[in-house]
């Protein structure tokens, strides 16, 4: 006999159009795995149109998108600056989507729900459930730590930044106490979340199948793709665009940039030429990465687990990422990672990479063989199965 879950999430999973999405995607894999019938209730951002759109993904998983506005509103900030609920949270709060929910929960009597990020939260103690309904916290990142980060890398900034880490923060400590299990997708998250809710965290890293990836490549070409409406994936386009671009073009060496990502800032277009081609969304992340030589990530800001490099690696492209945006990865620089983290040595790991193709295919392969270490299914679905089966 099937079980029933919901799972709530701050963005559309089916398809998966960043490493966020991707992440969801193989938990609800994994899930239908441990034989749940799963309805995922997506709050997506969408300015324009407040509508839900139901679809069926597949005979155990429904999709149901509810587009909310997510403008800026100055009396929701006044009004989270009073209250516990960090105006991040607030801003996927809807009545309507509540209830909606609530609805779903007296109909299907689900085991488990699942929060898919801090934000969803925000319906936790708003919702009606059994006692008997497991309650889990999918943290995929140390959301404060992130705000916290973008505040040291500004001064125009800085004191916005640190009052929304400082809500987001306490939402974080709340809601640990509140849920039965937190599921961080990093040791480093794990660590932060052990201190407060140590019986109750558990890391369960995403999982990959490492695949053959024979796609003809495009001669020397990289590519930058991420979700554009999060401000750590600006910062550091932004930083590349500025520092590290400029000494790509004064080589005499034709390096083809590819850069794309959902709701791309305007901005980013007019970068446009013969060698820098700009895209906005882009349907199948899989397919647009495939062909190109190496993945660079230049991120400064944020916590948990960049799952576009762990889908690379599995794809056995070589990656260029900062520290930053390799952490919660047990890596070995210049064995299966190039880490860099000025302009110079950014430029040079890609300059390496583009004159060694032999080094290239080496860091490649080398990546395959960790995503095959660390995260494969096997160690996960048994940690996983035996949380879901123990009584509440």
């Amino acid at each position: 006999m099937k079980n029933n879950a919901l799972i709530i999430t701050n963005k559309i999973v089916f398809p998966p159009l960043d490493g966020g999405a991707m992440a969801m995607k193989k938990m609800a894999e994994l899930l239908v795995h441990q034989n749940y019938n799963l309805d995922i209730v997506c709050i997506e951002k969408n300015n324009t149109k407040k509508t839900h759109e139901i679809s069926k993904i597949s005979k155990n998983i429904n999709q149901i998108i509810c587009n909310k506005n997510m403008g800026l509103n100055l009396m929701k900030i006044a009004y989270s600056i009073l209250s516990k609920n960090a105006y991040q949270s607030s801003r996927f709060y809807d009545d309507g989507i509540k209830k909606m929910i609530q609805d779903l929960i007296n109909k299907y009597k689900y085991k488990l729900i699942l929060f898919e990020s801090v934000f969803t939260t925000i319906y936790l103690d708003k919702l009606k459930f059994k006692n008997t309904t497991k309650v889990i916290l999918r943290a995929h990142n140390v959301e404060h730590k992130i705000w916290e980060d973008l505040a040291k890398n500004t001064l125009l900034k800085k004191i916005p930044y640190l009052v929304l880490s400082n809500q987001i923060k306490k939402t974080e400590q709340l809601i640990a106490r509140s849920v039965d299990h937190i599921f961080t997708l990093s040791t480093f998250d794990q660590e932060y979340f052990s201190n407060i809710a140590p019986q109750k965290t558990h890391y369960i890293p995403v999982t990959f199948d490492v695949k053959n990836n024979n796609e003809q490549k495009i001669k020397n070409s990289i590519v930058h793709l991420a979700a554009m409406d999060w401000k750590p994936n600006q910062e550091g386009l932004n930083w590349f665009i500025k520092h590290v671009l400029p000494r790509i073009r004064e080589s005499n060496e034709k390096i083809n940039v590819y850069i794309a990502g959902k709701n791309m800032p305007k901005k980013y277009f007019k970068h446009n030429n013969s060698l820098t081609f700009i895209k906005g969304k882009v349907e199948d992340a899989q397919s647009f990465i495939k062909n190109k030589e190496m993945i660079i990530v230049p991120l400064f800001s944020g916590s948990g687990i960049r799952i576009k490099i762990l889908e690379g690696m599995s794809m056995g492209i070589p990656i260029i990422s900062t520290k930053k945006g390799a952490e919660g990865i047990p890596y070995t620089h210049s064995k299966n990672i190039f880490i860099a983290d000025t302009p110079a040595e950014f430029k040079k790991a890609i300059s390496l990479l583009i004159e060694d193709k032999q080094l290239a295919k080496k860091i490649g392969n080398n990546g395959k063989k960790l995503i095959e270490n660390y995260f494969s299914k096997s160690a996960v679905i048994d940690q996983l199965k035996k949380i879901l089966n123990e009584k509440k």
